[in-house]
C-alpha cells in the first residue's frame, strides 16, 4: 500500500467521531483489516448516514444493494428456507388414479321436486 493511499486512511479515521467502547474509529479498523464482511457492511452503512447509528434504521435508499443487509435493525436478510429434515409425505390426492369419482346425481331428488 501506498503511502499516500495510507495517509488518506489515516486522516479519514481521525474524522470518524467517537471515543471509548462505543468509538466508530474501532468499527472502521476492523472493517479495513478485510476479515469481517459484516463490519465492512457496517462501517458503510455508518459512513453512509454520517456516523449516527440511529439513522440506519430509517434508511431511504432501499435501492442500496446493501440495504437487505444493514446493521442494527435486528432483521436478518432473507435467505433461501433450509430443507426440513422431516421427508414430505406424499400428496395422495395428486395421483390422477386417488381422486374420488364424480357422484351421480339422484334421480330421487328430481322426482321430489
Amino acid at each position: 500500500m501506498t503511502k499516500r493511499i495510507q495517509e488518506q486512511r489515516r486522516q479519514y479515521r481521525a474524522s470518524i467521531p467517537g471515543a471509548g467502547k462505543a468509538s466508530y474509529q474501532k468499527k472502521y479498523d476492523k472493517a479495513m483489516s478485510g476479515q469481517d464482511p459484516r463490519a465492512a457492511i457496517g462501517a458503510k452503512c455508518l459512513d453512509c448516514m454520517h456516523w449516527q447509528r440511529t439513522r440506519i434504521t430509517e434508511c431511504p435508499i432501499l435501492c442500496c444493494p446493501l440495504w437487505p443487509y444493514r446493521p442494527f435493525t435486528g432483521e436478518t436478510p432473507r435467505q433461501t428456507p433450509a430443507p426440513s429434515k422431516k421427508p414430505k409425505k406424499p400428496n395422495r390426492r395428486t395421483s390422477s388414479t386417488a381422486r374420488r369419482p364424480a357422484r351421480a346425481k339422484s334421480s330421487a331428488r328430481k322426482r321430489g321436486s
